[in-house]
Parts: structure tokens; C-alpha cells; sequence
């Protein structure tokens, strides 16, 4: 039996014995270490050790005994058919290799802290098919754009194309405070702590660089509304760097301190993956325009 992983953004840079610790769950630790030694596991077809990091779009084989039979490995979850329903609603373009969604605040795309079921699992029983995966990922409460892909190929093309930086990705960010500057470049480094993102002016080891192009687009004493380009595709990059500039994000309970809301303010609404002549640009959700009354 074989099993293959994608390497998306959540997994970059994770230790391969972490990432298969928690992706092989009726696995010991102590079998996987053995299976790394005798390459039963390999990453895009090559031995590694175990302290290796992963890369995005990293393949991992998983070679198992026969005797193994990986659970749930071709079942589905249940959808009722609401459910169905409000998957197919969120898809905004498909074809035969990929699909983009615009997820809804809440909804999670792998399965976490708290969350048996993911949209993961829940396309993957939509479109009846386990070769599927999310390419790029955004947090619970960031909504907007993500990109599905239905086989291995498309995937490992579209990680191949983040990485190049050659998919561009634009954001809506309502933040706290007045920004006056009509167009500003963020350039900072990064790095993954246990909790959050510490952000640091200089260059230090561990740290990767992160730029984002920011526009503003309306806004008050307040509130500012902005747009926000990545050049960079850091874990919460835009939510660190807007905090460290003192514009927390609003409804950022994480990066924000006492920040009570129930929405966070942050939305992925335009996407262009130009290896496929694909552009996607979404309205202004609602709920911007309606809390602050801020008219684009």
C-alpha cells in the first residue's frame, strides 16, 4: 500500500518526523524512524533523514505492509445535503485539475486543534476523490480564495508556481487606526515561533525575509481599508507585519490584544496563476462594507 502527502504552506519547513507523527497516527514513532533508515519513506523518491525539513511541494511516499491497512484511507465522510449545497456555493472556478474556493469565515482547511472534520475531508467526499488537496491555505477566520487541486500533478505545478513567487495574491484588510500614505512597502523578517510570528526590522537566522505591497483604499480616524499584495508568502505575514507596524488587523485576536470580535477582517480577494491564464477577483464582502460603512 502506498500513501502520498503534498507539502502545502501549513507543513513548510516542519521536521518530516513531526509531519508523519501526525499523519500517521496508528504508526509508532519508533516504526517510522526505521521506515525513514530502510527509505519506506521517501520524499519525491529520495531517502532522507529524519531530521529533514520539508519544502513546499514536497512529495512523501509512504510504503506500507500489506498487513497495514491505512484507515479511511478510500471512505468518505457523510454530507447531508445542505452541506452539499454550500461546498458547491463556494466554488467560484473548476475544471478537470483544480478548483478555487472562496471559503467562508469559520470553515477550516485541515484538520487541527479542535476540528475533526476539515474542508479537506469534506471535498475530498464532494468530489469523491483522495487524490485531492489545497494548495495554498488561509486561516479560520481569514476568508476568500484557495486553491484545490484534484490530482497530484496540478498540485505539486501549483506549489511549484507559490514557490516561484509566480502567483499573485491580493488581499482586503480593514486595520485600526488612520494610514495616511496612499501606497507603502512592507519589508520585514519572520519567524515561525510555537504560538505566533515574531517580526524582526533586521536580518537574522531563521528569519525569512517578507514583503508586501500595500495600497490604501478608503478609510477614517478609525479605520483604514487596504489592499495588500504579497511579493512573500509567510504564515500570518500580513497579520504580523500590520501589528508590528501598530495597524493590528481588526477582529485579530491573536496578533491584537483585547481584541473583541467576532470576524476577522481579512480577505483573500483576487488570485492570478498565469501558467494557466487563470484570473479570479472577488467583490468586497459585505461584511467590510457593513460594519464600517466604508464604500469602495
Amino acid at each position: 500500500i502506498m500513501i502520498e502527502f503534498i507539502i502545502d504552506e501549513e507543513y513548510e519547513s516542519v521536521r518530516i518526523d513531526r509531519f508523519l507523527r501526525k499523519h500517521l497516527k496508528n504508526i509508532a514513532l519508533s516504526e517510522i524512524y526505521k521506515m525513514l533508515r530502510k527509505a519506506k519513506i521517501k520524499v519525491n523518491n529520495k531517502k532522507v533523514s529524519q531530521d529533514y525539513r520539508l519544502v513546499l511541494g514536497d512529495i512523501i511516499f509512504v510504503f506500507l505492509p500489506e498487513s497495514f491497512e491505512e484507515k479511511n484511507e478510500e471512505t468518505f465522510i457523510e454530507l447531508n445535503e445542505i452541506r452539499k449545497e454550500e461546498l458547491k456555493s463556494m466554488i467560484a472556478y473548476e475544471n478537470e485539475n483544480l478548483f478555487i474556493i472562496n471559503k467562508n469565515l469559520g470553515d477550516v482547511i485541515h484538520k487541527g486543534s479542535g476540528h475533526d472534520i476539515s474542508l479537506l475531508e469534506e471535498f475530498r467526499s464532494y468530489y469523491s476523490n483522495n487524490k485531492i488537496n489545497f494548495v495554498n491555505r488561509i486561516d479560520k477566520l481569514t476568508s476568500g480564495l484557495v486553491i484545490g487541486a484534484k490530482n497530484i500533478k496540478t498540485a505539486r505545478e501549483i506549489a511549484k508556481e507559490i514557490q516561484l513567487g509566480n502567483i499573485l495574491k491580493k488581499y482586503y484588510i480593514l486595520v485600526y487606526g488612520k494610514i495616511e500614505k496612499e501606497e507603502f512597502i512592507l519589508e520585514n523578517y519572520l519567524k515561525k515561533d510555537e504560538e505566533k510570528v515574531i517580526v524582526s526590522d533586521v536580518e537574522k537566522e531563521d528569519y525569512k525575509k517578507s514583503i508586501t505591497h500595500y495600497k490604501r483604499i478608503n478609510g477614517d480616524n478609525d479605520y483604514t481599508l487596504l489592499e495588500a499584495e504579497l511579493k512573500t508568502g509567510r504564515t500570518h505575514q500580513l497579520r504580523a507585519q500590520l501589528n508590528h507596524l501598530g495597524h493590528t488587523i481588526v477582529g485579530d485576536t491573536k496578533y491584537g490584544k483585547n481584541i473583541k470580535e467576532d470576524i476577522m477582517y481579512l480577505f483573500s480577494y483576487y488570485l492570478k496563476i498565469d501558467l494557466y491564464d487563470l484570473e479570479l477577483e472577488l467583490r468586497i464582502p459585505n461584511f467590510f462594507l457593513k460594519k464600517y460603512n466604508i464604500q469602495k
